[in-house]
């Protein structure tokens, strides 16, 4: 059969060559019978290219024949129904490792501008001694008056850097175990002044709170059941129980000028961190109670713990041997071991805790020295040669004439120390919180704490008493809140006369701190406050503005500036009675 594609083509080139044939021929043949074969020759043609025609046309409109579809392959049979197991969840992606390595950081940036006063301007100090020295009883004569407080005491600014800090937190699994392995390292930056030991004129420090494990830091091990164990440096649960009762932390109001504070110093006694620690932490049983408990080695080989813990920079209770211009030993607070205890119990807008703390051991040796107590200097005198002489079992001459045998110039500047005063201190106290739900929370603590002195030394004894605290933060939208603080610190059994100005004849020794803050919350990381605080210190006490961690207190010292390590507690000179007041502004971010 003629393909239908190729006909038309090859009909053309016949007619072609069929009329070139012609032409040719014509012009070839000069007689007619020629003519008349050549003209039959192509009527015979035409005719069959005609009859050709016709039948491609023919085939050109017969109808294509069906198409043949070919069926597709028929599927397998289906596989008989798997018998019915576990369903196994599906994996989520594992986490990029670069952001699971950032989500560790976090930290507290918080940084103000103070205006403060000390409020001693227009104290006065006086020299006192016994009507008759051999019979205290008879009461006290008031002698000639002394030198009035040296350097700035009224009011000066300043920029403080308070509570932040930079941390990296995270946990390890424990192959074959249901139980972490959880790190954490914190340091405290400087941002308002250079990093550097924490030397200040009134007390010296060897710690470096911007080095890298200032803070928080541990090692240790979790378990969702059971809770967590922890070795390394910490705030003690006696101090964290009651936190979320502090709304001013970080403030000049912070609770820490009275609440742990036995001497009413920057030092915080039992509101500080410890080093060398061991540490739980109980999960919450029944969704309601908890508990945490801690142990410090006192790692001290000498008798009387009057030297830096091993491996500490500093003495165990704070600073450096010989600061504040005392004796080249740890004599100011020092302790051996310390144990801390707390139990919480929490529901809905409830919140109850109990917490107990004791340290060991607590050397207070110097707590004589340079004393203007009428009954100390009783207790001692000089001879001929300079040498101090005692009947008491209460003065430390040995120390003294050992000191005045090297330093014969300066020895008769000071004075001894106390003997073997070396006891137990305790801190216990009970704390509530009450949430409402139109956005009040209002706070309470009743606290007591006790120096375990014998009866022949309670007349210096300034480290017993007991305190109070109360505060009421209201919510006035979701952004802004008021909060308003008091606290009270108990009068004490004695006083070691340390205060230039001491007064034998008070005996309130008391004091009140009052504070209100102000927050707005631009976000859930930051907020602006605005702070107010005014301690009232009655009789010989001396507590301060801003103790807790605050980078700038204002405490009770004077601006006296003299630097010496010896018998004299003579430089920055403490006064009762003092009446800071302060005002702060600030800003406060979270990450």
């Amino acid at each position: 059969m003629l393909n239908l594609r190729l006909a038309r083509p090859m009909l053309f080139a016949l007619a072609a060559c069929a009329a070139n044939f012609f032409v040719q021929g014509s012009a070839l043949a000069d007689d007619a019978q020629e003519n008349k074969a050549l003209k039959e020759q192509m009527r015979q043609m035409m005719q069959r290219m005609d009859a050709l025609q016709k039948q491609v046309d023919a085939l050109s409109n017969k109808p294509a024949p069906p198409a043949v579809v070919v069926a597709p392959p028929a599927p397998p049979p289906a596989a008989p129904p798997a018998a019915a197991g576990p369903t196994v969840a599906k994996q989520a992606p594992p986490e990029p490792a670069f952001e699971k390595f950032a989500k560790g950081f976090y930290g507290t940036l918080d940084v103000s501008t103070d205006y403060v006063t000390k409020g001693m301007s227009e104290l006065g100090a006086y020299h006192y001694s016994y009507v008759d020295p051999a019979n205290p009883a008879l009461g006290y004569v008031q002698g000639g008056q002394k030198i009035g407080p040296v350097g700035k005491v009224g009011w000066q600014a300043d920029l403080s850097t308070n509570k932040s800090v930079l941390g990296y937190r995270g946990s390890h699994a424990i192959p074959g175990l249901d139980a972490e392995f959880i790190y954490q390292i914190e340091v405290q930056p400087a941002i308002t002044s250079a990093p550097g030991a924490s030397t200040g004129y009134t007390a010296q420090s060897n710690v470096t709170k911007a080095g890298i494990g200032y803070g928080d830091s541990f090692v240790g091990v979790s378990g969702n059941d059971w809770g967590k164990l922890k070795f390394g440096t910490t705030y003690t649960p006696y101090k964290k129980s009651t936190d979320r009762m502090n709304p001013f932390s970080g403030m000049l109001g912070d609770y820490s000028v009275v609440m742990g504070n036995t001497g009413g110093d920057n030092r915080v006694e039992f509101g500080s961190r410890i080093d060398h620690s061991i540490w739980y932490e109980s999960p919450k049983f029944g969704g309601l109670v908890s508990f945490d408990a801690l142990f410090s080695p006192g790692q001290n080989r000498t008798p009387y713990n009057d030297a830096q813990s091993s491996g500490s920079p500093d003495c165990a209770g704070g600073n450096v041997p010989g600061s504040g211009n005392l004796p080249l030993a740890c004599a100011d607070g020092a302790f051996n071991n310390a144990w801390s205890f707390d139990v919480k119990f929490e529901t809905g807008p409830i919140y109850v805790t109990v917490a107990y703390e004791i340290h060991q051991e607590v050397n207070r040796g110097s707590d004589g020295i340079g004393s203007n107590s009428p009954f100390y200097s009783t207790l001692w005198s000089l001879d001929a040669n300079g040498n101090c002489v005692t009947t008491s079992v209460l003065i430390d001459c040995g120390s003294y004439n050992a000191f005045a045998a090297e330093f014969p110039q300066a020895a008769p500047a000071g004075s001894p120390g106390l003997l073997n005063d070396v006891v137990n201190e305790t801190a216990f106290k009970v704390g509530a919180q009450y949430t409402f739900g139109f956005g009040l929370a209002v706070s309470g603590i009743y606290e007591d704490m006790r120096r375990k002195l014998p009866a022949d030394m309670m007349w210096q004894n300034e480290r017993q008493r007991n305190g109070f605290w109360f505060a009421a933060t209201q919510d006035f939208t979701k952004k802004d809140n008021f909060s308003i603080g008091w606290a009270h610190a108990g009068a004490t059994p004695g006083d070691p006369g340390g205060q230039h100005n001491y007064n034998p004849t008070s005996v309130a020794n008391y004091a009140n701190m009052f504070t209100a803050a102000w927050k707005h919350r631009f976000d859930k990381n930051l907020y602006w406050y605005f702070d107010a605080a005014d301690t009232i210190n009655h009789g010989n006490a001396h507590y301060d503005l801003g103790a807790g961690g605050r980078g700038v207190t204002t405490d009770c010292h004077d601006g006296t500036t003299q630097a010496f390590i010896d018998y004299s507690s003579a430089g920055p000179t403490t006064w009762g009675g003092c009446h800071e007041i302060g005002i702060s502004t600030g800003l406060h971010y979270t990450f």
